[in-house]
């Protein structure tokens, strides 16, 4: 008698957990629920990404004006100066963008303020 009591009380037992445990599975696997998990992974996915890109913004950033600073640096001569000083002396009130008084540019004369102001032609 003893014995059955015992089978019957692990029987009960093991129902209740496995009862348990499949509501917790359905409840898991539920339309809902992974709708809300795909979400989740949507947003954590929009996140990292965002975070790449402005890392890698900033990244490409800075190589892309140190590689403009190699050039540069390698294409002055010795003593000639930076085109960007060139650039802030000639201001708005000089070079090939200023008004000229109703006058059309000569091409060729443009040219040669050019090469002799930032000294190099090609």
């Amino acid at each position: 008698m003893i014995r059955r009591l015992f089978w019957v009380g692990v029987g009960v037992t093991v129902t209740v957990v496995v009862i348990r445990q499949g509501r917790r599975v359905v409840a898991h696997y539920t339309p809902e629920a992974v709708a809300d998990r795909a979400a989740e992974i949507g947003r954590t996915a929009s996140r990292r990404t965002g975070t790449f890109l402005g890392s890698f913004r900033a990244e490409f950033a800075a190589a892309r004006d140190a590689r403009e600073a190699e050039l540069v640096a390698a294409l002055l001569a010795e003593g000639q100066p930076h085109p960007d000083d060139v650039r802030a002396a000639r201001g708005t009130s000089h070079g090939r963008h200023a008004a000229r008084g109703g006058e059309a540019p000569d091409p060729e004369a443009q040219i040669e303020a050019d090469e002799d102001e930032l000294g190099y032609s090609f």
